[in-house]
């Protein structure tokens, strides 16, 4: 076994002998700077504290013994040399590591006025002052003291610790609060403090979308050349399957549509009002809505929120190093979700949705856009939308899915049913791969065009994969006769 050195740190621990390179199967994170500690690099160990640091940390360190910055704290703060489970007064928390808070319920990372029986964590001694976050309308400041801490923060829906600080809305008849960690999580928050920056003005006349024409009569949508009328579906089988929002892409099935009666031209009543700038939880920046696909290389994009490809309207982020983009459908989710396949009101969390009545529901994005109903050649009535731990009981025994014929996994019952049939389809077969592709429309990979166009009857064989095309939507290369079953085939061929 190799001998150890050991030593003395004379400024930051000199209380114990130290061991320099300690024993690397219980290497983790240094104690001053929390950063993985690296066995190419040089550290010590005290065995008796049980916490290694880097060897340059200390240096760094004692510098900052001590830091003056009035705007935390009106005393001076001191460094607490020694592992502690004092709450943080900015946070409310004891560990500031999110991976290993539940292992780590002591640090070393807190400054202190004892005077005042302050204790603050080094990052939250940096906190903004105001922030404002897409999740939200109005701007939230940050208070060492949140008013009713036994209310819950309204994105983990965890309540505050008894003098907590947070975040608290700058509207004093808006309740709206959050934990300091969630607010300012790297997904959620753009990382400007507004302290001394001017609110932003907006006329909402700006932003919106759709326009009343002739006392509500008709309406106007920025995307289009004619005006719109109110219309209804019919039972005509052959024209409701023709018809498509031009926003989502998916079939205008049910209720009332905005539709143009000089072009082929319609769009679901939600879509229809989704304003042309908009603040979303699933991004940090703003977005702004584009319509027309001429202005993308390709003739469509990935949804950045559910990883689905459209060909629909498009929200781009604002930012121009931000590559951010999102599809009609995952824009249209609005906090809190009210979704037919669970019975409680679900709230919008990075790219899901989630029920905090029920800890174990959870909807991911790609999911929660799912239509609720879906028309079937298969059956005479609405096959509604069945996900798992919802409050739809799912049939126990096995059921062929009525379009693929295969058993319905169940493991994984997602699935779209008719229960008073007993008709149940996969998802998948009842909306197809690419339900936000549109038929009809050109598109370009790899520098050929492809057209999308539905299946036939004849069921071609796809040229990459040399299978029978069984999804709703054949690739045809507009060049050649050759057939493609998805956009992967298209692009490895």
């Amino acid at each position: 076994m190799k001998n150890l050195i050991t030593t003395f740190h004379p400024t930051f621990h000199p209380i114990h002998v130290l061991q320099e390179s300690g024993p690397r199967y219980n290497a983790r994170n240094c104690i001053i700077c929390e950063e993985w500690i690296s066995p190419w690099l040089k550290y010590f160990y005290c065995r008796s504290c049980d916490f290694y640091f880097h060897e340059a940390c200390p240096t760094s360190l004692v510098e900052k013994l001590t830091i003056d910055r009035p705007e935390t704290h009106e005393h001076t703060l001191t460094f607490i040399r020694k592992k502690n489970s004092v709450n943080c007064d900015a946070c409310g928390r004891v560990g500031m590591n999110k991976i290993r808070i539940i292992m780590r319920e002591s640090e070393m990372n807190m400054y202190a006025c004892l005077p005042c029986n302050f204790f603050i964590h080094r990052n939250c001694i940096y906190l903004p002052k105001v922030i404002k976050l897409t999740r939200h309308l109005h701007r939230l400041f940050h208070t060492f003291q949140v008013p009713d801490y036994n209310t819950k923060c309204q994105i983990c829906n965890l309540p505050f610790g008894c003098g907590s600080g947070g975040y608290i809305c700058i509207d004093k008849t808006c309740h709206y609060k959050l934990h300091s960690h969630c607010a300012t999580d790297e997904d959620t928050w753009d990382g400007r403090d507004l302290e001394r920056e001017p609110e932003e003005t907006s006329n909402s006349e700006d932003v919106k979308s759709l326009k009343e024409v002739d006392d509500g009569e008709t309406f106007h949508h920025f995307s289009h050349q004619h005006d719109l009328t109110r219309l209804c579906v019919n039972g005509d089988k052959e024209e409701r399957d023709e018809r498509v929002c031009q926003a989502c892409i998916l079939p205008v099935d049910f209720d009332s549509f905005l539709g143009c009666k000089e072009c082929d031209f319609e769009l679901h009543d939600t879509c229809a009002s989704l304003p042309r700038k908009m603040e979303h939880p699933f991004h940090r920046h703003p977005l702004t809505l584009e319509v027309d696909m001429t202005n993308i290389k390709e003739g469509f994009f990935n949804c950045s929120n559910c990883k689905q490809e459209s060909c629909g309207f498009m929200y781009r982020c604002c930012q121009e190093e931000c590559d951010f983009k999102m599809d009609a459908k995952c824009a249209s989710l609005a906090d809190p979700v009210y979704n037919k396949a669970h019975q409680h009101p679900l709230t919008l969390v990075h790219s899901g949705a989630r029920c905090f009545k029920c800890p174990a529901f959870y909807l991911d994005s790609k999911t929660a856009t799912l239509p609720v109903l879906v028309k079937s050649k298969y059956d005479t009535h609405p096959l509604t939308l069945c996900i798992r731990k919802s409050n739809v009981e799912i049939p126990s025994s096995l059921l062929p899915c009525e379009i693929c014929e295969l058993l319905i996994n169940p493991y994984n019952p997602d699935l779209y049913g008719c229960f008073d049939c007993n008709t149940v389809v996969h998802i998948e077969c009842a909306i197809g791969k690419y339900p936000y592709l549109k038929p009809g429309h050109t598109i370009k990979l790899n520098g050929i065009e492809i057209e999308i166009a539905s299946k036939s009857l004849s069921r071609p064989v796809c040229h990459a994969c040399h299978s029978i095309c069984q999804d709703k939507l054949v690739f045809k290369n507009k060049s050649s006769a050759i057939s493609f079953c998805s956009i992967n085939c298209v692009t490895s061929s």
